[in-house]
């Protein structure tokens, strides 16, 4: 059986993860995947906690048995057989930072897909280390300026003609030498000449 959660951040509304997972799997092998899939430091402490339908804690799986099962003994087969459809991966115990992990049904096996597999993504991962997940700012592509008229002009001021022109000088592989003449010369020449 292969069962894809989803999964977000509570203080995200824009990271999230699809994951295909093999009912057969067991927790700690998820952990190494989603702990390298999230470029997560492997050393650092975490436990899987299971919820049933309303919410409710019911289990909690750690790397050593708590009394409900060690991570590489309890699969995702026993999680749902036990009714707990919702799993946080709790990454930082001390600020109880996790990530939920959501099941929303069953997915046909690909023979040619390695389990698990991440088919979904937006966002970026999150810090690790961070007190609460932050979005990177977007910052706007900037053209090159080569012409002072451009100097004071935004991108709507340009038209396509203007940006094509750009485009065009920022892929060239040629600098301007300061000195006299300005001569041009490839990144590769020798500039002592």
């Amino acid at each position: 059986m292969v069962y894809q959660f989803r999964a977000t951040i509570p203080e995200s509304k824009v990271f999230y993860r699809v994951y295909e997972i093999k009912g057969e799997m067991t927790l700690f092998r998820f952990n190494s995947y989603i702990t390298d899939n999230l470029g997560f430091s492997p050393d650092q402490m975490v436990i899987f906690e299971g919820y049933d339908e309303k919410g409710t804690l019911c289990s909690e799986y750690g790397l050593f048995d708590t009394g409900d099962g060690a991570m590489d003994t309890v699969t995702f087969d026993k999680v749902l057989a036990r009714g707990e459809k919702e799993l946080h991966f709790v990454f930082d115990l001390r600020n109880d930072r996790f990530i939920r992990l959501v099941l929303e049904g069953e997915t046909d096996y690909l023979p040619m897909r390695a389990y698990p597999a991440l088919v979904e993504e937006k966002g970026q991962n999150p810090d690790q280390f961070r007190v609460r997940y932050e979005e990177e700012p977007v910052v706007p592509k900037l053209h090159p300026v080569r012409d002072d008229k451009f100097a004071a002009l935004d991108d709507e001021d340009l038209d396509d003609e203007d940006l094509d022109d750009l485009d065009d000088d920022e892929d060239e592989d040629k600098m301007y030498d300061e000195g006299e003449g300005e001569e041009l010369y490839d990144e590769g020449e020798d500039k002592t000449r």
